[in-house]
């Protein structure tokens, strides 16, 4: 039915109709389904096929999450962090933070990475790398170079320059044209770039 509603928003092989669209995303949702409660957030979110509202949007999208639909648990952490149209609470931030990592989003892990290098209080580089494997080992191409980083530098883990190189020489093998260059001698001479530009999602 959520499937169907797409349809419906955006003309795929039916009359485009957004009033139908949303009715049939509520019908989904309202049998708990958490895509479609996510979908329905979405709606509600971007003002698409009804009324832009962020109390509904989020109480969706927190209804998914509590259905273990990992894009709505990151969504929820965001709305906890940024405290915009819900009361703040970094500790809940964390919380839905850390479940959406655990349940594959990329998003999720590298705000966890991030986390763990950044925090003051909590640091803990080991715990890091181990988030930047993970995603690298998916070939996420941020990834890629930040594993290279990291034993170059030794950020997390030991310090070898043989896994850097290799993980940089991924790294610039890989197809994006989009991305930071370096080459291979400027990186292990301790040049850096910049790739926050690059999305979490991106694969080489």
């Amino acid at each position: 039915m959520c499937g169907l509603g797409c349809c419906y928003e955006y003309g795929y092989g039916v009359i485009k109709d957004k009033k139908k669209a949303f009715k049939l995303y509520l019908k989904s949702a309202e049998g708990g389904y958490r895509r479609a409660l996510y979908e329905l957030g979405n709606r509600y979110h971007y003002g698409n096929c009804t009324s832009k509202d962020e109390d509904k949007a989020f109480e969706c999208y927190l209804k998914a999450a509590e259905k273990g639909h990992n894009s709505s648990q990151y969504l929820v952490a965001n709305y906890y962090y940024d405290g915009k149209d819900i009361p703040k609470n970094e500790e809940k931030g964390f919380y839905w933070t850390r479940k959406a990592a655990i349940n594959g989003n990329a998003d999720a892990q590298f705000k966890m990475a991030e986390y763990y290098i950044n925090n003051s209080i909590s640091k803990n580089e080991s715990k890091a790398f181990k988030w930047y494997m993970k995603l690298a080992k998916e070939n996420k191409l941020k990834a890629i170079y930040l594993v290279a980083k990291c034993y170059r530098d030794g950020i997390g883990t030991d310090k070898n320059l043989k896994e850097a190189t290799t993980w940089i020489k991924k790294y610039e093998l890989s197809k994006p044209y989009f991305k930071p260059y370096i080459t291979l001698y400027k990186f292990l001479d301790g040049a850096d770039i910049d790739v926050s530009s690059i999305a979490s999602h991106t694969r080489m």
